[in-house]
């Protein structure tokens, strides 16, 4: 029997009890009615608008058991999002092994999705973690271990139970096989994908990757060409309602200077076809290839709306022994048009600059301080005969750095000032007073900023902010500078000073402030007679999740999946 879709689910009109199943009001023994006086019961959409709050599993669960009509309510909500944790060694918990006189629990999750009806609500499932592959030696002898085979058609069986799957994630450390890629394949609904390949180098069969029509985003993890990865140029082919695409590839083939990637890899049935995909986001980490296609075979340009690289092209920051291929991507052309939006990148080169200043339109820019790829792990270097020596090459210098920060900063204000909104600059580039003033002048509709100090005075900042009405969150990135700045000051003083500040100049819109690795909230008025205007802003330190949601924060990061 098939679980029905709840009446709050299908619109927002008010519903009463009679509208549940006769079949649901028999699951508990608890009474169905709301009120402990017996009187009517609140209107369905508002118990579910409660219940909409609550978004732990755990809490979830246990609402769903305590009455028929918060079952009914929370089940569909309990079920849309699945996630399934696999362990390479048996857990213990007091003593017994997880799954004791059963399976584990990632079987017996598997086991309730196929013999049960709760796949019929199931939206998003990922399975993540350790798979024990037994009898990998199998591999070599060409058969697949029995143990992967089995899981995967137990998954098989799981999808086609699931008619409004729009999300399926492997991140487990093994690879999945034809027939489950089979089942994806039939379901119209599923939009996202989410793939990681293995890291070790085992032999395995190379699938190709059927289209899924219905596909928009594909995330592919731990790409590397010698761990016998899947082949998803088919699918990029086939897929024509793709819009967003992640690729992060493995970072030993930086790290060892193999440039073994290729273009013509991914995009070749593309190629072969005449088709360009029309993406609207593209990103890619620790790609390392030489630039034999250019960026116009790869996607449509003019429907192009922003990009995230991370470690690709090394620019400054890159090692010497990868130069021969960096130099590939010096010449990067220039957009005909003003689409693009977003940019997220970690590396700083000059043709970087030029691309920036002959552009225009750019409203989001952040410039990630994480490198994920670090020169010190650059590759040895050996002649036949000899020992290797390490890769010597040295780092730039902070004057280098900041040379090329204050490049950045001059042609993003020259030639996007008026459309940016969120700027995230590198901890790297300490600003001068200067700079900050021209910075505001020319980019008066910024709503997020972040930036390095490079001025002991704090008195610049106070003055120049207020020229910023829309500014909503204003992050301080942690350096030698602001670490001198505050070496005499508690937090308390800090948060009493911003929040007479604030209060005096009247920034009412500016609800978020980041010193270094603090966070703050502007939460309301406090009376302050030793303020000037007789009151200040409440100033409250808040962690750092609750800043996720906040771009300066949440994209400043090496995660090429965020956002």
């Amino acid at each position: 029997m098939d679980i029905p879709v709840p009446p709050h689910l299908r619109g927002p009109q008010a519903y009463t009890q009679a509208e549940i199943p006769p079949f649901v009001q028999y699951t508990s023994p608890v009474p169905t009615s709301t009120s402990s006086t017996g009187g009517p019961p609140l209107p369905l959409n508002l118990v579910a608008r409660i219940c909409s709050f609550i978004t732990a599993p755990g809490d979830i669960a246990r609402l769903t058991r305590t009455s028929r009509l918060l079952y009914y309510m929370c089940l569909p909500q309990l079920y849309q999002t699945v996630s399934l944790h696999s362990y390479a060694e048996i857990r213990y918990r007091d003593g017994r092994p997880e799954g004791f006189g059963s399976g584990s629990p990632l079987m017996m999750a598997l086991n309730g999705l196929v013999t049960g009806t709760q796949g019929a609500i199931v939206q998003r499932l990922r399975l993540w973690g350790q798979w024990q592959e037994l009898g990998v030696e199998d591999f070599a002898k060409g058969r697949v271990p029995e143990n992967s085979m089995m899981l995967n058609i137990l998954l098989r069986a799981c999808v086609d139970k699931m008619p409004k799957l729009h999300d399926f994630a492997w991140e487990l450390d093994c690879k999945p096989l034809k027939t489950l890629y089979q089942g994806l394949s039939t379901k119209s609904t599923l939009t996202r994908l989410t793939l990681r390949f293995p890291k070790s180098r085992l032999p395995r069969p190379s699938v190709i990757v059927p289209p899924i029509p219905s596909l928009k985003a594909l995330r592919v993890m731990d790409i590397d060409p010698l761990c016998c990865p899947d082949d998803i140029s088919l699918l990029l082919l086939g897929s024509k309602q793709l819009e967003d695409v992640r690729m992060h590839f493995s970072p030993r083939m930086r790290a060892g200077a193999e440039a073994t990637l290729n273009f013509e890899t991914y995009w070749g049935h593309c190629w072969s076809a005449g088709y360009t995909p029309k993406l609207k986001h593209l990103g890619m980490q620790n790609w390392y290839g030489v630039n034999n296609a250019g960026w116009n075979n790869l996607v449509d340009m003019p429907t192009l709306t922003s990009g995230c690289l991370l470690d690709c092209f090394g620019g400054a920051t890159g090692g010497s022994a990868n130069v021969y291929v960096d130099d590939t991507w010096k010449a990067i052309p220039r957009r005909k048009n003003g689409h693009f939006r977003t940019i997220r990148i970690n590396e700083f080169s000059a043709s970087l600059v030029k691309l920036v200043a002959v552009s225009s339109g750019l409203e989001n820019v952040y410039i990630v301080s994480t490198a994920t790829f670090s020169t010190t792990n650059s590759p040895v270097t050996s002649t036949p005969g000899t020992l290797p020596t390490p890769d010597l090459s040295p780092s730039p210098d902070a004057s280098t750095l900041s040379s090329i920060g204050a490049s950045y900063i001059s042609a993003l204000t020259q030639s996007h000032g008026s459309t940016l909104r969120h700027l995230l600059l590198s901890n790297k580039w300490p600003i001068s007073s200067n700079q900050l003033s021209s910075l505001v002048r020319s980019c008066p509709n910024l709503t997020q900023l972040g930036f390095a100090l490079g001025f002991s005075s704090t008195m610049t900042v106070r003055l120049l902010i207020p020229f910023l009405p829309k500014l909503y969150a204003l992050r301080i990135l942690d350096n030698e500078q602001l670490r001198r700045n505050d070496a005499n000051v508690t937090d308390e003083e800090r948060k009493i000073a911003m929040g007479r500040d604030m209060a005096e100049i009247e920034m009412s819109s500016l609800r978020w402030i980041g010193v270094g690795d603090i966070v703050y909230e502007a939460v309301g008025m406090l009376d302050d007679p030793e303020s000037p205007c007789g009151m200040r802003r409440e100033i409250v330190n808040v962690n750092r999740e609750k800043v996720e949601g906040v771009e300066i924060w949440g994209l400043a990061t090496g995660d090429l999946m965020v956002g």
